[in-house]
C-alpha cells in the first residue's frame, strides 16, 4: 500500500534541491524535459515536477530546502504549486511510512515494546485516516504525525515496523484512526473531556504508570507511559490493551 505524505509542509519552501542518495538513479521530469540524476548531481526543482527511480520505480534520494533542511526518503517524488508556496509529496510503501513515524514520534529511549505499540497506532492511523487532506493523504506534522528520515535496518524503529507487520487497532471491525500524545500527566482523557466530537473509536479514560507535565491532547496511547510500561517488563499488546480497552488487535 502506498500513501502520499507532504513533507517539509512546516517550511512552506519556496526552493527544493534533489539529488540522488548514495549510489541511487532519479529520473527527473518537469516543463516536458526529462533529466537522469546520478552520483552527487544536484537539481532545483520547479513546479510541476515528478522524480522517480528508473521506470518509474522508487528510489533513494534527498531532498532539502537550502539552508533549513535536508532528508533523504526512499519513494517517489511529485512537487505542485499551492498558495504561492511548493508542495513536496513522497509517495512511499507504508511500511516505510510506519518505519520512519515511530522513530521521528517515539521517546528517545523508548524501548522496542514501546515502539512495537507506536507501529501498531502509526500504521491504524494510516489506514484508518486517509486523506485527511484535498492533494495528499497525509503531512508530515502534528496534524498527522511526525515523518522524517527511515531508520536504519536493524534499528529499534525499524525492527518495531517490521515485527508488528499488517497489525492494526480495530473496533467493530474496523480499524481505527488511533490517536496518541506525548504524556498525560497520569491519566488519559476522553473525547467528551477534551470537548471533542465523538470518533468512530469511544476513547476511556484510564489511569497512566507515568506523572509529569502534561504534553498533548491526552487521548489514547500516552507515548511516556506506553515507555514506562516496555520498561517494567509489558509487552506491546498489553500496552494497548491498556490504552485501546474496547479494541482488538487485528491482522490487515
Amino acid at each position: 500500500m502506498i500513501v502520499a505524505i507532504c513533507v517539509f509542509s512546516l517550511f512552506h519552501p519556496m526552493e527544493l534541491q534533489l539529488q540522488p542518495a548514495r549510489a541511487s538513479v532519479v529520473i527527473v521530469e518537469q516543463k516536458g524535459l526529462q533529466q537522469t540524476l546520478e552520483g552527487s548531481s544536484i537539481i532545483k526543482l520547479r513546479s510541476p515536477a515528478r522524480a522517480a527511480g528508473r521506470n518509474g520505480a522508487e528510489t533513494e534520494f534527498i531532498l532539502s530546502i537550502p539552508g533549513k533542511i535536508r532528508r533523504e526518503f526512499h519513494g517517489r517524488l511529485e512537487v505542485r504549486e499551492q498558495d504561492g508556496h511548493l508542495l513536496a509529496i513522497v509517495r512511499m510503501e507504508r511500511e516505510n511510512a510506519v518505519a520512519s513515524i515511530v522513530a521521528a514520534e517515539s521517546p528517545p529511549s523508548a524501548p522496542l515494546e514501546a515502539r512495537k505499540a507506536q507501529a501498531v497506532v502509526a500504521r491504524s492511523f494510516l489506514i484508518a485516516a486517509r486523506h485527511r487532506h484535498d492533494r495528499f493523504d497525509f503531512c508530515d506534522t502534528t496534524h498527522c504525525q511526525f515523518l522524517r528520515e527511515s531508520p536504519p535496518a536493524g534499528s529499534p524503529s525499524a525492527k518495531a515496523s517490521e515485527e508488528t507487520r499488517d497489525l492494526v487497532l480495530a473496533y467493530q471491525g474496523r480499524p481505527i484512526a488511533a490517536l496518541y500524545s506525548a504524556n498525560c500527566g497520569g491519566k488519559t482523557q476522553t473525547l467528551e473531556d477534551a470537548g471533542w466530537n465523538a470518533e468512530a473509536y469511544p476513547y476511556f479514560a484510564v489511569e497512566c504508570p507515568v506523572r509529569g507535565p502534561v504534553a498533548g491532547h491526552r487521548i489514547g496511547m500516552c507515548q511516556e507511559g506506553a515507555a514506562q510500561m516496555a520498561r517494567n517488563g509489558k509487552t506491546f499488546r498489553e500496552i494497548l490493551a491498556l490504552y485501546f480497552p474496547a479494541a482488538t488487535i487485528d491482522h490487515i
